[in-house]
């Protein structure tokens, strides 16, 4: 799945759904980054998501169930940067764009970066202008610092993920509620203006029926 040489090698990393019953969670992300997938080393995190891209005709080079707890998330941090690491290390992925969805006042949004090369916008400028004391190698503190960044990122972006999604759940549960308690009111209007129309019927019947019985009688 390595791009064409001569052109731009990128990765993008994308977290979809891990589980279903979440609307339109995968298909927001997925139609973030429509217009970089093709020829792009992609990453996809979430079963639902994988299987959704599938049906899309995306293949991924590497995909996994994204963690159903908050305390796996460290460990599925570390485990998606050594993947990341080893497609950079095989030259596969130049650049890194990261694409998750973000809770933001009751609206999930998708959020999308860079995560190499490191994106130095996203930092504060130092106020002071004395240069840092140091106990290390610049270059060996640099190296340590960029991994440490990947990692946080990763880090930041599963959590957001793990709590838009179930949030997107519950947004949906809350909705499939909405919608079969307006249908359930229907059909119980429904049903007294047909069990009313039978009441009508049976005693208009009755009425004929004792008009009929008089005019015998006469």
């Amino acid at each position: 799945m390595a791009p064409a040489p001569g052109r731009k090698k990128r990765g993008l990393i994308l977290f979809c759904a891990e589980q279903g019953f979440a609307g339109a969670f995968s298909e927001r992300v997925l139609a973030a980054a429509a217009n970089d997938l093709k020829g792009a080393t992609s990453l996809i995190i979430g079963t639902r998501g994988a299987a959704l891209a599938g049906e899309r005709g995306m293949r991924p080079v590497w995909s996994a169930a994204m963690t159903t707890r908050v305390e796996g998330i460290p460990s599925f941090a570390n485990r998606l940067a050594e993947v990341l690491y080893g497609y950079i290390a095989q030259d596969a992925i130049a650049t890194v764009d990261i694409l998750f969805s973000r809770s933001i006042a009751g609206e999930i949004r998708i959020d999308r970066h860079s995560l190499l090369p490191i994106d130095f916008a996203r930092f504060a400028r130092p106020v002071a202008k004395q240069a840092p004391l140091i106990a290390l190698p610049p270059e060996l503190l640099l190296d340590r610092l960029a991994a440490e960044y990947v990692y946080a990122q990763l880090c930041e972006a599963a959590m957001h993920a793990f709590v838009a999604e179930n949030e997107a759940r519950m947004i949906a549960m809350v909705a499939a509620k909405n919608n079969t308690e307006t249908k359930l009111a229907a059909l119980l209007q429904r049903e007294r203006q047909l069990r009313q129309e039978e009441i009508t019927t049976e005693i208009v019947e009755l009425a004929t029926g004792a008009q009929a019985s008089r005019t015998t009688r006469r």
